[in-house]
């Protein structure tokens, strides 16, 4: 027998369960329908809206929590936005914010919601839940506030909201915010197979609004879920016929995980046909868990795409997957390729997979290396060739004599990343037997130089190295007071990455444990709100010789970003610099001090992430060590990245130049960025 429950007695029941008896009742909640919002608005010329951006700046928690209570509705607002930047939120905090759960203001409670959720909070979780909102009036909140859930709640949480079975297509911000909460649980290791049949079939559902498919996708693309015969073919005919990229590419890498013969068919002819270059380097990456000789022509012929991320990605998979009998074919590839953009990753391939008794081909493979390290100046090509030479193992003194020569900053922190890289790896005392201590002897002194040189790049990948095998490198260390004396020599904050990695060998190697520098002996940077106003609203150029990009700002997300980064624009501390970090499909990087991902200028910027999600290609971030240590090093995405949601900070999009963005390559060169 059934009843009807009104929306008032069920918000009442909804507001009175305990976290997961709510969970449980989440699906007969009705329909969410449209509520007018009113009385917010963002007035970045607002004097007490400045104030609260900067408490949000200082990670003032006592004055933001007093704006919580304001009567002014924006001012509530933007208090309890500010709270979803913070690292940590007080328990004080937390009660003020869930109080705001009762808002009318629909807005100001999902900023408290999205806030909660941020802290990761158990005792968060439990509000949530309390204060999911039954009568069907606050639609966007209630998908906010499932999401929220899904970065606060534990397992048990995840199972509710695994099985929530009533929601359909046209409760889209419901369902949307289903989808959300179970990519959070899956980000935080928390999964299960009803939560991944869940998202499997909300992917599969043509019909349904991409607002959901796209972030089940994005779940089946970074976590592995298994599949029937059924579902399998499915994604084939989705592969054959969708349009959407972020949807092909969920599919491609669930197909390529099942192993299944027809799987590797679709994916082999999509390789061929598909015309997005994100789509072919996803392709790419799927192809691996298919046996080698089944896939290998389609690889090489990929070496000449014409995307330059796509063919290195077919040259790092040879690299990655390939096999021995092919070493002197990876060889011939390198020396022949029309594309020198992958010749080094070929020779890397080659050295890898070359068997130990091509003693004389081994000879060609060094000196074809070393002759081209020697014939080119690019800082960028030598780190590739470092790179390859690091494959056989045995080259550790040829790199660490090629790192003594260069005064290259980029050349001489991939030599040391080159020698980490050696000293890590899982079969070193295999691979050089009875030689392993005499080589362990001589790594732990180019180490210590390298630590003593105290260069940010260097010193770091020293530093990283010896704590990775602390055990291993103590009985050549009888005596480790000159760590203690490197640390001191590093000049804080640039050095703040080296200091770390170093102090982090220190208690590897059996020192004790130290607090570490506070906030990197950095001044926090206040927000210029002058320059906002002047040049905030101004659309910023950066000219490469791949094309013109234009990158629109949003000050009113990222104030304190915006404000450093117009700041160095204007004073043109970004022309020259260089992108020195692309991962295929992923980022281009770059903006930093000395070119090659290490050193920090003297200050930081707070992270800044009051809601906005990284859920589509052509968003600006701030590179990070962690919260709150940002300075001038930016990346630019190729795809949505929601795997980032909430940790780094979003202060802008790209609004023309996305094909160029694309086009960046490690090396890639900024000519200038300017203000039009």
């Amino acid at each position: 027998m059934f009843s009807i429950i009104g929306p008032s007695t069920l918000r009442t029941l909804c507001r009175s369960l305990p976290l997961f008896g709510l969970l449980a009742a989440l699906s007969a909640c009705i329909p969410p329908q449209d509520k007018k919002i009113e009385g917010v608005r963002i007035d970045l010329n607002d004097p007490v809206s400045h104030l609260i951006y900067n408490h949000q700046n200082a990670r003032n928690s006592d004055s933001l929590i007093y704006y919580l209570s304001s009567e002014n509705s924006s001012y509530r607002y933007l208090a309890a936005r500010a709270f979803g930047s913070f690292p940590e939120i007080s328990d004080t905090a937390l009660d003020e914010l869930s109080g705001l759960l009762d808002e009318d203001n629909e807005l100001i409670r999902t900023a408290a919601a999205y806030a909660l959720g941020q802290s990761g909070s158990l005792r968060a979780a439990d509000s949530l839940a309390q204060a999911f909102d039954g009568s069907g009036t606050y639609r966007a909140y209630n998908g906010t506030l499932l999401a929220a859930v899904g970065k606060s709640g534990g397992q048990k949480s995840q199972d509710f909201i695994s099985k929530i079975s009533t929601y359909t297509n046209q409760d889209t911000l419901l369902t949307a915010g289903q989808a959300w909460s179970l990519f959070y649980f899956a980000r935080r290791e928390l999964q299960s197979p009803a939560g991944d049949a869940k998202m499997l079939a909300f992917m599969l559902d043509e019909s349904a609004p991409y607002e959901i498919r796209r972030p089940a996708a994005w779940y089946l693309q970074r976590f592995a879920v298994e599949v029937d015969s059924s579902s399998e073919e499915q994604l084939r005919q989705i592969l054959r016929t969708e349009q959407d990229p972020d949807v092909l590419m969920g599919t491609v890498r669930t197909l390529g995980r099942s192993g299944q013969p027809a799987g590797r068919v679709a994916l082999l002819r999509a390789l061929r046909a598909q015309t997005d270059w994100r789509v072919r380097t996803e392709i790419l990456r799927a192809l691996s868990g298919f046996d080698y000789s089944s896939v290998r022509e389609p690889i090489v012929e990929t070496l000449s795409d014409e995307h330059p991320l796509v063919r290195r990605s077919a040259a790092e998979f040879l690299r990655d997957n390939g096999q021995d009998a092919d070493a002197t074919f990876y060889r011939q590839l390198a020396r022949d390729s029309l594309k020198p953009d992958v010749r080094y990753v070929l020779y890397a391939a080659a050295h890898r997979h070359l068997p130990l008794y091509f003693a004389d081909y081994r000879g060609f493979l060094n000196y074809d290396l070393q002759e081209a390290f020697t014939k080119t100046t690019d800082p960028f090509e030598q780190a590739e060739i470092l790179g390859a030479l690091a494959e056989y193992p045995w080259n550790y003194r040829n790199i660490y004599e090629l790192y003594q020569k260069s005064d290259q900053p980029m050349v001489r922190s991939a030599a040391a990343g080159a020698l980490q890289r050696i000293s890590n790896r899982e079969d070193f005392n295999v691979f050089f037997k009875k030689s392993s201590r005499r080589v362990r002897y001589d790594l732990s002194i180019y180490f210590r130089e390298m630590i003593y040189g105290l260069e940010a790049g260097p010193a770091s990948e020293a530093g990283n190295a010896l704590a990775a095998k602390g055990d291993i490198y103590r009985p050549f260390y009888p005596e480790i007071d000159w760590m203690s004396t490197a640390l001191m020599g590093f000049k804080l904050p640039r050095d703040y990455d080296a200091y770390l990695a170093v102090d982090a060998a220190r208690v590897a190697l059996g020192g004790e444990e130290t607090p570490g520098p506070e906030e990197a002996g950095a001044p926090v940077k206040p927000i210029d709100w002058k320059l906002i106003g002047t040049d905030a609203g101004k659309e910023v150029v950066i000219r490469t010789e791949a094309g013109r990009i234009v990158l629109k700002l949003w000050p009113d997300i990222a104030p304190a970003t915006v404000s450093n980064f117009l700041e160095l624009v204007k004073s043109g501390y970004y022309d020259g610099k260089v992108f020195h970090r692309v991962v295929p499909n992923f980022v281009a990087q770059g903006g930093g001090l000395l070119g090659n991902g290490y050193g920090a200028e003297d200050f930081k910027i707070r992270t800044e992430t009051p809601g906005v999600r990284w859920d589509r290609s052509g968003l600006i971030g701030m590179a990070s060590s962690g919260k709150d240590t940002e300075d001038v090093q930016f990346f630019l995405t190729h795809r949505a990245t929601p795997h980032l949601d909430g940790n780094y900070t979003i202060f802008g999009a790209v609004v023309e130049g996305q094909e160029f963005v694309d086009q960046l390559t490690v090396g890639s060169k900024m000519e200038s960025i300017t203000l039009r």
